[in-house]
């Protein structure tokens, strides 16, 4: 079974752009997993990163709440990540010149080996050469 890692970035941009290629292809792996083709993980801070980007991208306090309910669907296996992990994401994170945040996701990806679903760009062009992350971009 594929295993995909998703990040703020990717669930941020699938909600709050639900007519773009980045929500459609965020549809689709949910579909996938419906029929266990895909499981989907993430980190355990997901969700507080998620409710973040809509506190600052939303205005309306309502309408970020509904999306957040929405979200809270999603069937996401969360990790939490130990001491060890996170001393080893904190160097690559060095190593990245990124967050510890955009760190902890592509470090899971390759704990599991599977693919790190981001729209980060900025985290990409620094890590791609470490393989396991694919870039959704708009395409219109």
């Amino acid at each position: 079974m594929k295993k995909v890692i998703i990040d703020a970035s990717f669930v941020l941009r699938a909600l709050l752009t639900p007519e773009s290629n980045i929500a459609e292809v965020f549809r689709n792996i949910f579909k996938e997993q419906k029929i266990q083709k895909i499981k989907i993980y993430s980190t355990s801070f997901l969700s507080y990163e998620v409710a973040n980007g809509l506190r600052f991208s939303v205005k309306n306090q309502k309408i970020a709440e509904e999306i957040f309910s929405k979200f809270n669907q999603l069937e996401v296996d969360c990790f939490d990540l130990n001491g060890q992990q996170i001393k080893t994401i904190l160097s690559m994170s060095y190593n990245f010149g990124a967050t510890v945040y955009d760190t902890s996701y592509h470090f899971l990806a390759k704990l599991l080996e599977g693919d790190f679903y981001t729209c980060d760009k900025e985290y990409f062009l620094k890590a791609e050469k470490e393989g396991n992350i694919f870039l959704v971009e708009y395409l219109w």
